[in-house]
């Protein structure tokens, strides 16, 4: 028996994905209650991006898709692991690096070099080091090769406080049905 080609599960699971958002999207009493992010959290992030951006975003929950907090905190565990557990300022910081080190990823992985020159002039001030500029290209690598296909741009995040530690919910893209 022949095995499907990997392009052919990913255009497969890319239809998948995109029947349940046009469904979610055309009755909202659909929305999946248990992807972790309360209907507070929603209308404080969709507030927070109609600031950032001066538009409305649809926003939706879809349990089909990669819980990108989970996705983030694996990403950034290497600045997760320094990070003293109890410190919300701390916490924070490390998931801003990673957030915006993930977003320069997928735009350093889809420009040509020209892009990629823009770049590295804005990462320049968070490298201003040899070692900075180690671990910049250590997280950009990373990147490539733990989530090669997941292109997701992360608009915005939100920690809260609960008694188990911290909570990450995060605001992204969804990724487009491909062809």
């Amino acid at each position: 028996m022949k095995k499907k080609a990997r392009k052919d599960k990913l255009k497969y699971k890319n239809k998948i994905r995109q029947q349940r958002v046009e469904k979610t999207i055309s009755d909202p009493k659909q929305l999946d209650e248990n992807c972790g992010i309360t209907d507070e959290t929603m209308a404080r992030m969709q507030e927070q991006l109609e600031e950032a951006y001066g538009i409305g975003h649809e926003m939706i929950r879809d349990s089909s898709l990669e819980k990108m907090s989970d996705v983030l905190l694996e990403y950034g565990k290497p600045f997760m692991d320094v990070v003293q557990t109890d410190s919300k300022a701390d916490y924070e910081k490390s998931i801003k690096i990673s957030m915006m080190l993930w977003n320069c990823s997928i735009m350093h992985d889809a420009k040509g070099r020209k892009g990629r020159k823009k770049i590295e002039k804005m990462l320049k001030p968070v490298m201003p080091d040899a070692e900075s500029k180690e671990v910049v290209r250590y997280m950009l690598e990373r990147k490539r090769l733990m989530f090669p296909d997941n292109n997701r741009i992360i608009l915005n995040y939100e920690i809260a406080e609960t008694p188990d530690g911290f909570h990450l919910s995060v605001a992204s893209t969804i990724p487009p049905p491909t062809e």
